[in-house]
């Protein structure tokens, strides 16, 4: 996104969207799924997810907010969504590297990783992956 443009409404729900996506499969944000737990239609997470609809309740931000884990804050403030972002992205990589190391027989990780940063935390779990298709391979 430009300097010179401000993040919108949208913007914040999608990137939500695509990071619960990312962490518990695409189903789990459905527009129908977001919006039975809101207690708002399909068409109106439609609606919010392609800026047509630009100025909710402020009942509707909370429900979005308690249904993606975030603070309302991450609506309006930027700098709150930033550091949310960075939270749900090391939460992603903990994940694939857990799955990872499951799929692979790797035990005891998290402990001696959980220092690292999401990029490092994907590195490991895409070396994980590569060594265990090299075994499986060999």
């Amino acid at each position: 996104m430009g300097a010179d443009r401000r993040r919108t409404l949208a913007d914040a729900l999608n990137t939500l969207i695509e990071k619960k996506a990312r962490l518990d499969g695409q189903d789990s944000v459905a527009d129908q799924v977001i919006g039975d737990h809101i207690g708002k239609s399909r068409t109106t997470v439609w609606k919010l997810r392609t800026g047509q609809e630009q100025n909710p309740k402020i009942e509707t931000l909370e429900a979005l907010a308690q249904f993606f884990g975030v603070k309302v804050g991450y609506f309006l403030d930027e700098e709150l969504a930033a550091v949310a972002d960075e939270e749900l992205d090391s939460l992603v990589a903990a994940r694939r590297l857990q799955e990872a190391a499951e799929r692979n027989g790797v035990k005891g990780i998290n402990a001696r990783l959980c220092s690292l940063s999401p990029d490092s935390l994907l590195t490991v779990a895409r070396l994980i992956e590569e060594l265990g298709e090299a075994e499986a391979d060999a």
